[in-house]
């Protein structure tokens, strides 16, 4: 590019407003004709004069210097990165029971067949309820676009590998609402030659990040380890969701699978975090806490090479050779570059129009025509083809990507919630001083029950004005039911490296909840802070009734944002340490506890996101909890106020000299959450007065 006269002549100008008060003398600039130019600097060993003092202006070299490597491309490959988005598409992990239990992504690879990740569908079982979603986008101005819906299809064909993490799913031929035909997103090919990149080559992924609309991680992106067969390594942004995405090589050939983050371990096999410290395991933690040194991803040669060995009893493999050979949504570009055009439209509220010689897809004011129409073969409804045997992979430490909801039992309506006789006396639940606060159910009301707790949201907050649980730990009720796991995968359903997903209560509108969306969104800023602690009320005389206390608690409408230095007992947090303390005591003890935020009218606002977009919600400093205790079958109330750290853990319910500093008067209490108050026998048996 050559800068123009008028150009150089304006930014002297401005160079010249900027520092008036320094310059005495006018400056000249010394241009170096286009002939000499080099893409080397013009001052080595000097300071640029465009930063020295004086504010001297910048030459026509310093305009045009390309800063270290050369990340410019050519136009059409910004087309090509459009075309190639189009066949990506969202998952919808659909739960048992209904509802979206986690996200992740996929692309078509044939005309009727999704690529994904193995850890994102393991079984037919869990692909069955979900669906794929197509144009889930935003457009120039920002805003959602329409978006197509496709249930998954295992039962006519699905073929997984465990050991090469994929899976590949067949896809209903028309979106569940409106009969929009799947074959109107085309597909992307899988050529076994195109998984062989090459070290420092340049990669591109196209995802869609915890769930988010689709998102494009470009340039940047190198390929820093190829000596693997089965995996290759390379830098790239990504997150949860972001596991089942294609993996591009410039020339946007599919060269890989997204599959996990690759991170930094010792020599005793540990993970390194980026403050120093090492640990056996990362599924508790962060992403921002640990020390990540790449991405890695299945090549698409070793892919192809599984696929091409399965057994062919559909004629879905068949489809999918066929599909190789056949044109691709940028094969077909490509072939007739005159059928990709430019166009001034503004009335292109659909991405889809149908036209007499085909498909026209348009892309914001690009469009393509499909003229070489669908691919001429049929595909057998027949039964499912199973994974066939490949040869295991080494293992490369990645933590998996997919974001999911543990499983949370049905029929929410039949919880039944805090039960105030638990402790043998009545227990009853605080009253809201200001009832027009508290958000209304959908079926009238505002207390939401749950499996051994209840809660009230605030409608403005959209956090909690209170939660009251009962915790039991007597070993009775913690007891494993024989033939069923206690463990977080028996009871989440979560794989080791899954992350948790947590869910909006359908019985309240989407405006009084704070969505899973902000704390993933928040750059790590908060921890999803249990209100209620998930272990208080994961008890009872069934599997399925700890089950239903587990997965309760994962709803956001016990959430609360809350610093990881205050919410984990692991960093020392104070609310950890008293959820540790207090269930130190529920070994042998029933307890009541009531708990919540201090929802202060001083709170600052933080910048985030939810489902509507941008979003500024008001943070909590303080945090409260009320403990309800008997003892010789008399009523022991003690109220915290959560602010400073603690150490240590007494083995009986005593208060000690730690957290007297930490208790407070009920009285005083109620004076700073202002929402509530406590009936009398609470004040009466107050411990902190």
């Amino acid at each position: 590019m050559i800068i123009g006269k008028s150009t150089i002549d304006a930014a002297r100008a401005r160079a010249t407003r900027l520092s008036k008060s320094t310059l005495n003398r006018k400056r000249n600039l010394d241009f170096i004709p286009q002939k000499d130019r080099r893409a080397g600097p013009v001052t080595s060993g000097k300071r640029s004069r465009f930063l020295s003092a004086g504010g001297a202006t910048p030459t026509e070299v310093e305009f045009e210097r390309l800063l270290g490597t050369n990340d410019l491309v050519d136009e059409f490959f910004l087309e090509r990165a459009l075309l190639a988005a189009i066949p990506v598409c969202r998952i919808s992990i659909g739960a048992p029971g209904g509802g979206e239990r986690g996200c992740a992504t996929g692309f078509m690879i044939s005309p009727r067949l999704l690529l994904t990740n193995h850890h994102v569908f393991q079984t037919r079982e869990e692909a069955a309820p979900s669906v794929a979603e197509f144009n889930f986008r935003l457009d120039v101005a920002g805003n959602p676009e329409p978006s197509f819906r496709y249930a998954l299809r295992p039962a006519d064909f699905f073929a997984t590998s465990k050991e090469l993490d994929f899976t590949v799913v067949a896809v209903e031929p028309v979106s569940i609402r409106d009969s929009v035909p799947l074959a109107r997103f085309g597909y992307l090919r899988l050529i076994a030659e195109s998984g062989k990149a090459q070290l420092k080559e340049w990669m591109n992924i196209i995802q869609h990040p915890g769930g988010a609309r689709r998102q494009f991680a470009m340039r940047d992106n190198q390929c820093i380890d190829d000596t693997d067969p089965d995996v290759m390594w390379y830098m790239s942004d990504t997150s949860q969701g972001s596991s089942g995405a294609p993996v591009f090589n410039d020339s946007f050939q599919v060269v890989a699978l997204h599959h996990a983050g690759v991170p930094r371990t010792n020599n005793q096999g540990h993970f390194i975090l980026k403050s120093g410290k090492t640990t056996m395991r990362i599924d508790d933690k962060d992403d921002s806490e640990i020390d990540w040194v790449a991405n890695a991803g299945i090549r698409i040669s070793r892919i192809c090479s599984v696929l091409n060995s399965f057994d062919d009893a559909t004629g879905h493999i068949a489809e999918w050779k066929e599909a190789v050979k056949s044109g691709d949504i940028l094969t077909r570009a490509m072939a007739d570059p005159s059928s990709v055009q430019s166009l001034n439209s503004t009335n292109m509220n659909s991405p889809f129009i149908p036209g007499a010689a085909g498909t026209r897809i348009a892309l914001g004011t690009l469009v393509l025509e499909l003229n070489a129409g669908a691919i001429p073969f049929a595909v057998s409804p027949a039964g499912a083809v199973s994974s066939a045997a490949v040869p295991s992979i080494e293992n490369t430490g990645g933590a998996s990507e997919a974001a999911k909801i543990p499983i949370i039992h049905p029929h929410l309506e039949t919880r039944t919630g805090f039960n105030t006789k638990f402790l043998g006396r009545s227990t009853p639940l605080p009253k809201v001083k200001k009832p027009a606060v508290a958000a209304p159910l959908k079926a009238g009301g505002t207390l939401l029950h749950y499996e051994h707790f209840s809660l009230v949201m605030h409608k403005e907050r959209r956090l909690a004005i209170f939660t009251a649980s009962n915790v039991d730990g007597r070993p009775a009720k913690r007891k494993p039911e024989p033939g069923f796991k206690y463990t977080r995968a028996g009871l989440t359903g979560l794989g080791e490296n899954d992350t948790e997903k947590w869910a909006n209560d359908p019985r309240l509108d989407d405006a009084f909840q704070l969505p899973d969306k902000f704390y993933t969104k928040d750059n790590g800023a908060f921890d999803k802070g249990h209100v209620v602690r998930r272990e208080d009320v994961c008890w009872g005389d069934s599997f399925a009734e700890v089950q239903r206390g587990n997965g309760d608690t994962f709803h956001v409408t016990n959430c609360s944002p809350q610093r990881g230095n205050f919410n984990q007992s692991s960093k020392h947090g104070i609310w950890g340490k008293l959820e540790n303390f207090i269930g130190a005591q529920a070994d042998t003890e029933l307890f009541c506890i009531f708990a919540g935020p201090v929802l202060a009218a001083d709170d600052e606002l933080f910048p985030g996101k939810d489902l509507s977009g941008a979003v500024k919600v008001a943070i909590p400093k303080k945090f409260w909890k009320v403990v309800c205790a008997l003892k010789e079958k008399k009523l022991q109330v003690f109220a915290f106020l959560l602010e400073q750290d603690l150490t240590g853990l007494p083995l009986e319910f005593q208060v000690n000299a730690e957290w007297k500093e930490k208790m407070v008067s009920l009285k005083k209490l109620e004076q700073t959450v202002k929402l509530l108050t406590f009936q009398k026998l609470y004040h009466n048996a107050d411990q902190g007065k």
